[in-house]
């Protein structure tokens, strides 16, 4: 009995687990046969957006069965009966993973556009339907990444180049290249003349992949010819580079491009000389004085300007005549007398071998012939006469004497000349130098009269012609002729000139030439108007050292108070101004050019200083009558200082004060980032030094040094 009671409780004990843990559970055991497969993961009707910028964000696809390792297939699809599908196998595996970019790539295989919204069914099959099925598809919505598109970016040539075709170098090529993110498998080049690139009148290039081609000259210029362009004609040609993606690479044709060739020039128009004859003598004639000699070329073009040179290969000499675009030149025996005279040295009666030569203004399109050397030719000089007959003054400026030239009376005779000579057929001149050996003297013909009027303007054109223009300097003068052999110049006298105070005309742009009043005060010759230049006077753009971010170095302002910006004048930054700024220092009386005229600088802190004395620190004598308002001026210095204001910020649009206050460059610095600047104020009666930002520097808010105006002064030496 006892081991039958044993029995059956060990029974029991080994039976328990079994009992206990199959209560209410399912059988843990994966079944045979054939079972259902149920879709788990992602549930339906889940959003999803796909987003390029997050490229390894994952996507599952999960499912489960009671039986293990069915081989499964995934299907996707834009509607429920997968007309539209693709499959992926993920095997006996129960999961697909796809990043955003795979599943973005499901969905353009299927022709989903990019950044399009559409439903997305899936399902599982099960390989073996022995084995297993699935009676289940669920429906997603997926929008594709919004890719960005690819621009083709065009880089050479630059645009609005200027390209020239050379006839001497027809295998020289022209680069036409461009880039994109992007590959392109197939770059269409596409030149015209017109800017809309009408495909009946463009020309195409199959670039396949490549970023660039190559045209020689020959072909660019064959094919100028072909739309019509003459030889030397310049037309502006039109190019764009196209090209397709796909639904993963979608590329943006580029921009239109313009550049202006310039078409290949004929062979040039052989220019040949015709007279003299080669090896000709001319042999100068005093007696026949006013007689011309002709020099003639002949060359089949128009449009061509030449040059005459006459050559002395013994000592290097040349001199040089400019006859335009005609095909000869004459000069009288005197003057060609006087060229041998004070040119090349040669003395009365002298006989010398020289090389003549024309060179035409444009080699394209007319050559010179006659050998590099030019053509052969003797001449002689007027014979010397046994005695010469001396000039004598009977009346003119006595020696020494001093005027001061005057812009109001330019036409009145300020002295008279006269003199005696027996010499016959010669023409008077005057000679004048600022040395009293008559170094470096210059020579103004008058006429055979024995006489001159001296007036305030000829005595100015002489003195400006001595680069004493404005000054006062004093001159070395005498009567002589133009056939210096027969006559001996007369006695020689001093004559010291103050320039008149005449407008200054820059010619920097010859199309739109400035003219400025002016000034003396003191010893000073200013300006009487705010510069308004908008280059260098060499015609070199100005200095961009300080336009950060695009901002400008020079600005005009015009409002109610001043409507006319040429009043007001060009506001500059001080690197601009100076243009050489890096050299300025403390000095205060640094002369620099800046973006003044030749011949005059940008105002010093010394002649400033010098304008306070003179006004005797008061502003009112130096501001204008007008536009003023409070202290208004009586501009009895007559520098003419008109209100404008200063420009604290490249980055606006209007200056501060413009109605209040005038400001105005020197060359003198302070530190790193100031320099001197001098202002006069509308509401006292004050010239003031200040030391302000000047240097090209960053305020906090990353704009430029202050614009504000120039005043130029002419240099003394």
């Amino acid at each position: 009995m006892n081991q039958f009671i044993r029995h059956i409780a060990l029974t029991i004990l080994f039976a328990a687990p079994f009992w206990i843990g199959g209560c209410n559970k399912e059988n843990d055991f994966h079944e045979v046969g054939r079972q259902p497969v149920t879709l788990t993961r992602p549930e339906i009707d889940t959003v999803i957006l796909l987003d390029y910028e997050q490229p390894d964000s994952l996507f599952t696809f999960a499912w489960s069965s009671r039986r293990h390792f069915i081989d499964y297939k995934l299907r996707f699809g834009l509607d429920e009966h997968f007309t539209t599908s693709c499959e992926r196998n993920p095997g006996v595996g129960t999961s697909w993973r796809m990043t955003t970019m795979q599943l973005d790539s499901l969905l353009s295989s299927m022709n989903v556009a990019i950044g399009a919204t559409v439903p997305l069914y899936w399902t599982v099959e099960v390989v073996d339907p022995e084995v297993g099925w699935c009676d289940e598809i669920r429906r997603l919505t997926v929008t594709r990444c919004d890719l960005p598109t690819n621009p083709i970016l065009l880089r050479h040539p630059a645009n609005e180049a200027e390209i020239g075709l050379d006839r001497k170098t027809p295998d020289a090529e022209i680069r036409f290249e461009w880039e994109c993110a992007s590959a392109i498998p197939d770059c269409t080049l596409r030149l015209g003349l017109d800017a809309g690139l009408a495909d009946d009148a463009t020309t195409t290039v199959d670039c396949t992949a490549k970023s660039s081609h190559l045209f020689t000259m020959q072909e660019l210029d064959d094919w100028l010819a072909g739309q019509g362009v003459e030889p030397n004609a310049e037309a502006a040609v039109y190019w764009q580079v196209t090209g397709t993606g796909d639904l993963n690479n979608p590329i943006e044709s580029s921009a239109v491009r313009t550049a202006t060739l310039r078409r290949m020039t004929k062979a040039p128009v052989p220019l040949t000389l015709a007279e003299p004859a080669p090896d000709a003598e001319l042999l100068l004639d005093a007696d026949r004085a006013d007689e011309t000699v002709r020099f003639a070329w002949q060359c089949d073009t128009t449009g061509v300007d030449y040059t005459l040179r006459l050559y002395d290969a013994e000592f290097d000499r040349s001199a040089t005549l400019e006859t335009g675009e005609a095909t000869g030149y004459e000069i009288s025996q005197a003057d060609l007398d006087l060229l041998l005279e004070q040119t090349f040295g040669m003395v009365a009666s002298q006989k010398k071998r020289f090389a003549w030569s024309v060179t035409p203004s444009d080699p394209d399109r007319a050559e010179a012939a006659d050998g590099e050397n030019g053509r052969p030719l003797v001449i002689r000089r007027f014979e010397a006469v046994t005695a010469a007959d001396p000039i004598l003054l009977a009346e003119g400026p006595e020696d020494g004497a001093a005027y001061v030239l005057d812009y109001d009376r330019q036409e009145e005779t300020l002295a008279a000349a006269s003199w005696s000579c027996n010499a016959r057929g010669v023409t008077y001149a005057l000679e004048y130098s600022l040395s009293e050996e008559m170094s470096e003297a210059r020579t103004r013909p008058l006429t055979t009269e024995k006489s001159a009027a001296l007036t305030h303007a000829l005595l100015d054109e002489m003195l400006t012609e001595l680069d004493g223009a404005y000054l006062t300097r004093t001159i070395y003068w005498r009567v002589t002729s133009t056939i210096s052999i027969k006559t001996i110049p007369s006695e020689t006298r001093r004559l010291t000139l103050t320039g008149m105070l005449r407008p200054f005309t820059d010619l920097r742009d010859p199309e739109a030439p400035e003219r400025y009043a002016v000034v003396r005060i003191g010893d000073d010759i200013w300006m009487a108007e705010n510069l308004r230049a908008l280059s260098y006077s060499d015609g070199t753009a100005f200095t961009t050292v300080d336009a950060i971010n695009g901002r400008a170095v020079v600005k005009t302002f015009a409002n109610d108070l001043i409507g006319d910006p040429r009043i007001r004048g060009v506001y500059y930054s001080w690197p601009t101004a100076l243009r050489t700024y890096e050299q300025a220092t403390a000095a205060e009386d640094t002369r620099m050019q800046g973006v003044c005229p030749d011949g005059w600088h940008v105002s010093t802190k010394q002649e400033w200083q010098a304008v306070q004395a003179a006004a005797d620190y008061g502003a009112s004598r130096i501001k204008s009558a007008g536009y003023w308002s409070g202290n208004t001026g009586t501009d009895e210095l007559g520098l003419n200082i008109v209100p404008a204001g200063q420009f604290w910020h490249g980055n606006v649009a209007a200056p501060d004060s413009a109605d209040e206050r005038a400001s105005f460059w020197t060359t003198t610095s302070t530190d790193s980032t100031t320099a001197w600047m001098f202002e006069v104020f509308g509401w006292s009666n004050e010239i003031v030094p200040w030391n302000f930002n000047a240097r090209p520097w960053c305020e906090g808010d990353g704009t430029a040094s202050k614009l504000v105006n120039v005043r130029c002064v002419r240099d003394r030496d």
